[in-house]
C-alpha cells in the first residue's frame, strides 16, 4: 500500500513540475496582464514602469494566500516608491475581493482576471503563486505554492 501511495505522490509531483515549468521563464520579459481593478479599469504593467513588481496570484479561500497578503501590504507601504504589488484573483467574485480589501486594509492593486488570461500567460497552476519582476520588466523569480514568508521576502528584497 505504501508503495502505491508513494508512486501516486511521485506521479503528481512530476505532473505538477511539468505544468509549473510552463509559462514565462526567468530572464524573459514579463507578459502583459489582462485583468481589471475593482472599479473595472484595465491595469497594465507599464503603469508601474521603473518599479519592481510583485504579482501575487491568490484566492480568498487559500489560507496561505490570506496570511501573506497583509505582509505584502506592509512591504508595499515600506517600499512604496520602488515597489508595486499586484494581487490577481481568478476565483472569487468582485464583491468578495472588495470585502477582503476593506477588511484587511489592502491598498495595493487587487485585480480580477475573469477569463484566467493572466494565469495562463504566466503558467499558474496553483495558488498562491508569486512572480517578481525587475525595474526593466524582466522576470527575476517565481514562487509556486506555499513558501516561507522569509524566503519570499528575501527574494523580493534581492531585486529591490
Amino acid at each position: 500500500m505504501k508503495k502505491v501511495v508513494f508512486i501516486t505522490v511521485l506521479f503528481m509531483f512530476s505532473f505538477l513540475s511539468a505544468q509549473i515549468s510552463g509559462g514565462v521563464k526567468i530572464g524573459e520579459s514579463a507578459p502583459e496582464i489582462s485583468a481589471k481593478d475593482m472599479d473595472g479599469n484595465s491595469v497594465k504593467l507599464s503603469q508601474f514602469e521603473g518599479k519592481v513588481i510583485v504579482i501575487r496570484f491568490w484566492e480568498k479561500g487559500c489560507h496561505h494566500c490570506m496570511m501573506e497578503m497583509p505582509k505584502l501590504q506592509e512591504l508595499q507601504n515600506e517600499y512604496k516608491d520602488d515597489l508595486a504589488v499586484i494581487g490577481i484573483n481568478s476565483y472569487n467574485s468582485i464583491e468578495d475581493i472588495k470585502t477582503f480589501q476593506k477588511e484587511y486594509d489592502i491598498t495595493f492593486s487587487l485585480l480580477k482576471d475573469d477569463l484566467d488570461i493572466s494565469s495562463k500567460k504566466y503558467g499558474v497552476v496553483v495558488v498562491p503563486t508569486m512572480f517578481i519582476i525587475d525595474k526593466n520588466g524582466k522576470l527575476k523569480d517565481k514562487i509556486f505554492g506555499m513558501s516561507s514568508w522569509e524566503k519570499s521576502l528575501e527574494k523580493i528584497l534581492e531585486v529591490l
